[in-house]
């Protein structure tokens, strides 16, 4: 699994595995993002339908959906607390992305 994407970053590895991390960085625009801490995760639910993935994080007090197209290996990756932060791709570079995560959206909403 590669350590950068355009889209996500990993954690650094020790003897080819990443080391879990405690936080999570969502750049939700250029000019703000959010932390959020992994051990306030609860679930985490990916989803493929046609040409779109959804991955729906369920945060202490948070819902996160992100949305894009090959999301399966970011799903994974969140699994092992290995993402250390994820932002959408500019629209104008999506279709250049090919097989790699292209991630269009990410909506954080609080829970009531």
């Amino acid at each position: 699994m590669k350590t950068t994407s355009a889209c996500y970053r990993l954690s650094r590895t020790v003897v080819d595995e990443h080391i879990p991390l405690d936080n999570l960085r969502l750049e939700t625009s250029p000019s703000g993002f959010c932390v959020l801490s992994y051990h306030h995760l609860d679930i985490t639910k990916f989803e493929s339908a046609g040409n779109q993935d959804t991955i729906t994080m369920s945060f202490l007090n948070r819902t996160v959906r992100i949305a894009g197209t090959n999301l399966r290996e970011l799903a994974i990756a969140l699994q092992g607390r290995a993402v250390e932060s994820i932002k959408p791709l500019v629209e104008r570079y999506a279709s250049v992305s090919g097989s790699d995560a292209c991630v269009k959206s990410i909506e954080i909403e609080d829970k009531e």
